[in-house]
């Protein structure tokens, strides 16, 4: 492919590892049933290793100058095409629809925009599997458990809607440019019985964002409007009275926000529509 310098504004550095290219894809294991959807190609690196090992591939790319090459590349295989696509503008849902299948998500994301691209994911039935490359500290987040100071509203929807799993560390030079940190690869498998449906991911991140507005204050502190539910649950689950945000585990959250919201898992009228970041 003919190389195209790095775009700023969306945040490219492009994978330029070709080993570790492979190793990536060889932990995906795409089959050859898969419908497997690649956010941010770039310039092809784990475009081409896809291609030959799924059943059907759409490598979604924002940036006009890398969808010809991206093509032309990709000309030997039929079954995958390249669309020009914001992953942040995508009805996921409705890509699903169109083809015919729950997708397995792949890519190389974007530092600016990776959390908001997996907190779209969180809110959707239409991913079974994913794997990213992210910054560390952003895989830090999506895989903390309580008492962690990196622990927040992002860590508790991963842990309630998916399995994820911390693959390995990727140090600066495997990509071009360089960036100035480590990334990282991280495994979401979302689970068919996950204890957080899809439809309630808006609703709860609202509370989580509430509740973990002022990390030094107390839960009750924080959702001050309904300090004495918020203390009854603490009670009832024997918990103290000034707990904070971040020692309260993912499946207390959810209780006590549902608790909060006055609605069950079959309530359709909190859905809401709100799919953005975390």
């Amino acid at each position: 492919m003919d190389p195209a310098p790095p775009a700023r504004r969306y945040g490219q550095n492009f994978l330029a590892n070709p080993s570790l290219a492979a190793w990536l894809v060889d932990r995906f294991a795409p089959r050859e049933d898969d419908v497997v959807v690649e956010i941010g190609p770039g310039r092809g690196a784990l475009t081409l290793e896809l291609a030959p090992r799924c059943g059907r591939l759409v490598a979604l790319e924002i940036d006009e100058r890398l969808i010809g090459p991206l093509r032309d590349a990709l000309a030997a295989w039929p079954h995958a095409e390249v669309r020009r696509a914001d992953a942040l503008d995508v009805d996921w849902d409705a890509l699903a629809r169109e083809l015919g299948a729950r997708l397995r998500v792949i890519g190389n994301l974007p530092y600016n925009v990776g959390t908001a691209i997996v907190g779209r994911l969180l809110a959707t039935d239409a991913v079974r599997d994913a794997q990213f490359v992210l910054q560390r500290e952003v895989v830090d987040r999506l895989v903390a458990g309580p008492g962690s100071r990196r622990y927040g509203p992002l860590s508790v929807l991963v842990a309630l809607r998916t399995r994820a799993r911390r693959l390995r560390t990727i140090a600066p030079g495997s990509f071009r440019p360089r960036p100035r940190v480590d990334s990282a690869v991280i495994a979401l498998s979302f689970e068919p019985d996950a204890p957080l449906p899809a439809a309630e991911v808006p609703w709860l991140r609202s509370w989580l964002h509430r509740g973990f507005a002022r990390r030094r204050r107390t839960l009750a502190g924080n959702l001050a409007d309904r300090r004495e539910q918020v203390r009854g649950f603490l009670a009832e689950r024997g918990l103290p009275p000034d707990l904070r945000a971040e020692a309260l585990p993912p499946a207390d959250w959810l209780d006590l926000a549902r608790r909060l919201e006055a609605v069950t898992p079959s309530d359709p009228d909190r859905a809401g529509t709100e799919n953005g970041a975390t």
